[in-house]
Formats: C-alpha cells, sequence, structure tokens
C-alpha cells in the first residue's frame, strides 16, 4: 500500500536516537534536514514574537511621553534602547535556545581543534578586513543600483540613528558597543552556532552568519554583518568560546560608534574629548589598513590552517548537504529578508 503524504514527510523528517550515535558521520539527510527545519520553525516563531513584543514596547513607550516624558531626554533615548533592544533579543533567546537545548546532546561529537599562538594576529585583522569590505560591497551595491536604475541609495543605518545630543551619544555607544556584541555573540555563536555545528562546522559558520545578518534587518548592514559573522563563528569554532569573539565584537563595534559619532560624544572639553578624538583616529587607521589588508588577509586564512575545519563525513554526503535546503528553512530566509528596509 502506498504511503500517505504525512507519512512520508514524517519519514523525511524522523531523527535517530541521539544515544545512539557516535560521531557526526553517523548522521543522516533526515538528522540535518529535521535540525534546519526546527530552525526554521525557530525563525518564524522568533519574528512573530518580535513584532508582537515591539507593539507593545511602542505603546509603552507612548504612554510614557503622552505622561510627559520629553523625547529628546537621555532617559528617552535609554528607554528606546532598552525597549529595542527586549524586543530583538528576547523572541531568539527563547526560540533558538529551545532548539539548542534540544541538540546539545550532540555537543559531544564536537571536534576539538587544536589552536596556533599566531592565530589571533590572523583573526584579529580579518575581522576588520572583513567588515570594511562588507561595507564596500554595499557601496558598489550602491553605484550600480544608481547606474542602472537611478534608484536611491541604501540609507546609511547609522547616520539615520544618530543621537541628537553628547549625553544621547553615551547612550548610544554604551548600548551599541557593549550591550549588542554580549546578546549577539550569545545568540547568534553560542544558541545558534551550537545548534547547527552537527550538520558540519563549516555550514554552520556560513548559516549563523547569514542569518546574522538577515537578522539585521536593513541592507546596509547586511554584508558588513555577514562577513564579520564568519569570522566570529570560526573563532567560536576553533576555541570552543564566544569569549574571543565577544571581545572582539565590542572592539569592532566600539570603534564603528566611536567614528560615527564623534561629535556627538566630544564636546565637554579635557580629558574625556581628547580620548574620543585619539579612539576615532586610531579607529580611521585600523579601517584605511584593513581596506588593503583584506586580500592578503583572506589568503592567510586560507593556507596557515586556521579556516581548516572538519567536515560531516560518511554516508550520502551530498545528500546531507542538500537536507540542510528545509522548505522550512528556506521560507524562514525569505520571511526575514521580506522584512528588510
Amino acid at each position: 500500500m502506498q504511503k500517505s503524504l504525512i507519512a512520508v514527510i514524517a519519514d523525511r523528517y524522523r531523527q535517530q536516537d541521539f544515544d545512539a550515535l557516535t560521531s557526526k558521520d553517523d548522521l543522516k539527510p533526515a538528522d540535518i534536514r529535521r535540525i534546519c527545519f526546527d530552525l526554521g520553525i525557530a525563525l518564524i516563531i522568533s519574528a512573530l514574537f518580535q513584532k508582537v513584543i515591539f507593539v507593545a514596547m511602542v505603546f509603552l513607550l507612548r504612554g510614557f511621553v503622552s505622561a510627559g516624558l520629553d523625547t529628546g531626554s537621555t532617559l528617552f533615548t535609554v528607554l528606546n534602547y532598552t525597549f529595542s533592544n527586549i524586543s530583538t533579543y528576547l523572541p531568539k533567546i527563547l526560540a533558538f535556545g529551545a532548539v539548542y537545548l534540544k541538540y546539545r546532546p550532540l555537543r559531544r561529537l564536537d571536534t576539538q581543534y587544536e589552536n596556533k599562538s599566531y592565530y589571533p594576529l590572523i583573526f584579529i585583522p580579518a575581522m576588520f578586513a572583513f567588515a570594511m569590505w562588507g561595507s564596500n560591497i554595499t557601496t558598489c551595491i550602491n553605484y550600480i543600483l544608481q547606474l542602472l536604475f537611478g534608484v536611491g541609495e541604501i540609507e546609511n543605518v547609522m547616520d539615520a540613528i544618530a543621537p541628537s545630543s553628547f549625553s544621547s551619544g553615551i547612550v548610544t555607544l554604551i548600548f551599541t558597543a557593549f550591550v549588542a556584541p554580549v546578546f549577539e555573540e550569545m545568540i547568534y555563536r553560542h544558541l545558534l552556532l551550537r545548534s547547527l555545528k552537527p550538520i558540519g562546522d563549516t555550514p554552520a559558520i556560513i548559516l549563523s552568519a547569514l542569518i546574522f545578518g538577515l537578522a539585521h534587518g536593513n541592507f546596509d548592514q547586511f554584508a558588513y554583518a555577514f562577513l564579520s559573522g564568519v569570522i566570529f563563528g570560526l573563532m567560536a569554532v576553533r576555541y570552543d568560546s564566544i569569549i574571543p569573539g565577544m571581545v572582539l565584537h565590542l572592539i569592532n563595534n566600539f570603534f564603528v560608534t566611536v567614528i560615527t559619532y564623534q561629535k556627538q560624544l566630544t564636546g565637554i572639553g579635557g580629558l574625556w574629548d581628547g580620548l574620543v578624538n585619539a579612539a576615532a583616529a586610531l579607529g580611521n587607521i585600523i579601517v584605511n589598513i584593513s581596506y588593503f589588508a583584506a586580500p592578503f588577509v583572506a589568503v592567510l586564512l586560507a593556507f596557515c590552517g586556521a579556516a581548516r575545519l572538519t567536515a560531516v563525513g560518511g554516508e550520502n554526503k551530498h545528500r546531507k548537504l542538500l537536507a540542510i535546503f528545509s522548505p522550512v528553512f528556506i521560507i524562514a530566509l525569505v520571511v526575514m529578508l521580506m522584512q528588510f528596509n
């Protein structure tokens, strides 16, 4: 008797018993397909939950404004960033956390890598170089759009959210340079990347970086975030820790924020202005060096062994790779892309 459609679909997504697995090579296409299916569901749920929380936070913020809170005040900026972070990070922590807990038993199959002492000397410039070229890609896309279609430029997000005063600039620096990297590394390189590692370290890094880029919700930051996410993911996998990537993420966001909002962060004189101006100058030097260093850093990563990862082996390798493209997972990525502005 021919199987029903539901039975066929169930067979395609039926996983093995985790306790029976002794190696990643033992994973079947159905296991990988199910991981990506679960991730797709988590992405869709987090997107919907984020919308609900965002609407609730908007009404709450409007309530404070109606009660007399000045929209130009520092308190308003603090509340705005706090509510924005809650609506952005909380749904992902809950959704990705559920997937992480389900696949946590497979962590015992992870490959532990031996790292050379000079690898940080490559990872650090690689992050800045890849980020710089991510920004250049956006610039090239802008130029092509203008040349071919005469359409407006992709909106610069950092300029769009520029603080209006010194105190607001400090709040922006704290949330952008310190709060965001901590939560983003925990969400995308711990909960998400670790959940994806059974499908293979390289695919896991690329997919987590792709989702990280899409999660920014705009074309201006996508390439920048995606390429940076590749480096952060590579560090998380090789060192089996998010701390190195978190530190580098903090440094990157700090310099980007200081360079972008240098005027808003200065003006009180004294030591503070001197430190901000010095940090901006150093950041600009790093950016300029990164622009020219990118090709050389990419070659170093390719040949020094730092980017050499263990792929999932065993039988049906090609079917395992194709299993990553679960329809629900693809739909979830499309949903994220449709929210771009």
